[in-house]
């Protein structure tokens, strides 16, 4: 079983990889999906990141780039995909070629507002923030929640907060997966801590 990270705008940053390095005990591989190609880059603010996103890859990109990895693999994938990652998870879900994919877990990922028509194929969980400073995040998690492939999870912390270089984070924060009878591993909540 492989996992998929799909990263933020802010690409390949090292809390990002301690994250995934919680959950590789759940997997026989991690590979890293982000916009800049494994760079770190140091953005000074998330305005900076969002515009070097947009000239140097772009949604359609980070999409393309998921689903070369999910069609090379020869194992099944689980995805998670942070905002514009989440966005690009979101959009493969719905593609028929996708059958490696068993789950995909989005984090606050926006720009699925334009993209509710999608209908996943297999299990998805979305979380949003508890709201969202430029649109109305209700009409958009209704029509997610109509899918019945997906749970939506609500939580009360804002966009980016599990990035650290989001300004919005939660100090600690950690994320159960557990096995269930049919061994399927799903997102089982997120604990704070501290």
């Amino acid at each position: 079983m492989i996992l998929l990270v799909v990263s933020d705008i802010f690409g390949s940053t090292k809390p990002l990889n301690d994250f995934a390095a919680q959950l590789l005990s759940f997997y026989s591989e991690i590979i890293f999906i982000d916009p800049y190609g494994g760079q770190n880059i140091q953005f000074s603010n998330e305005e900076e990141a969002y515009k070097h996103f947009q000239i140097n890859c772009g949604i359609k990109q980070l999409t393309k780039q998921l689903a070369e990895e999910v069609e090379k693999s020869k194992d099944t994938v689980d995805i998670i995909g942070f905002s514009v990652g989440g966005t690009a998870a979101w959009e493969i879900s719905g593609i028929e070629t996708s059958k490696s994919i068993r789950s995909i877990v989005c984090f606050y990922s926006s720009r699925i507002r334009e993209k509710t028509s999608i209908v996943p194929r297999f299990s998805t969980t979305v979380v949003f923030p508890a709201f969202e400073k430029s649109f109305d995040l209700e009409p958009i998690v209704q029509a997610v929640e109509r899918n019945t492939s997906v749970e939506v999870i609500r939580t009360n912390y804002l966009h980016g907060f599990m990035n650290k270089k989001s300004g919005t984070n939660i100090r600690y924060i950690a994320v159960h997966i557990i096995d269930n009878d049919s061994g399927h591993r799903r997102l089982n909540g997120f604990y704070q801590f501290g």
